[in-house]
């Protein structure tokens, strides 16, 4: 097993390590360097850390992520409906999520004119063309599901991104009550750190849009 140095009290021996199984085990040792920070090789030992062994002469060196770069609004519509069509894990900024419920209602909202189109020029002509507005709206229908999954992938990882659990999404199937939920996460500022779910959107420490 392998883990960071948390704490340790070289008058006592007492210290603590954070395995990367996520677990915490103490220990008790006068092994020397092994100040907070130091990675180690240890065994397990009745839920305790015994034979430890020093693998860095450090500390670890701080944690860079590289900012991702801005896609723009379409660049984000694009993302969503081709590599994070089914895809939850990871985070989304406000400018990912609003980029996508924007031309979502763009395309809906193109994609019901012809119906309405249809419909006026049925009762103005009355030459029965309700079976092209029929075939329309079952278009219309694929288009409207085909943009659902994405749709709640990127909300999912919007909600990742301000450091929330994306089953919370679920509040939104609530009337009224849930929609606006939905709608104040998804005007909250990223997490500026690291998260559960990832780095932030913009790199470490920087606000995402």
């Amino acid at each position: 097993m392998r883990g960071e140095i948390l704490s340790y009290d070289p008058m006592t021996g007492d210290g603590l390590i954070s395995g990367d199984d996520l677990l915490r085990y103490a220990f008790t040792s006068t092994t020397a360097d092994l100040e907070p920070g130091r990675r180690v090789d240890f065994v397990v030992q009745d839920d305790r850390a015994v034979s430890l062994m020093v693998l860095r002469e450090g500390p670890l060196p701080p944690v860079v992520h590289a900012p991702e770069p801005d896609l723009g609004l379409w660049g984000y519509f694009v993302r969503c409906l081709t590599t994070k069509y089914i895809d939850g894990n990871g985070r989304a900024r406000r400018k990912e999520y609003w980029s996508f419920a924007l031309f979502q209602f763009l395309i809906l909202m193109l994609s019901f004119m012809p119906i309405l189109g249809l419909a006026i020029a049925d009762a103005e002509t009355g030459q029965g063309i309700e079976a092209w507005a029929v075939a329309w709206i079952c278009i219309v229908a694929l288009v409207y599901f085909g943009l659902v999954i994405p749709g709640v992938c990127v909300t999912i990882r919007r909600f990742h991104d301000v450091g929330l659990s994306g089953w919370l999404i679920l509040i939104g199937l609530i009337p009224y009550v849930g929609g606006l939920f939905v709608f104040i996460v998804s005007l909250l500022p990223s997490q500026p750190c690291v998260n559960v779910h990832g780095a932030p959107p913009k790199g470490m420490g920087q606000i995402s849009l």
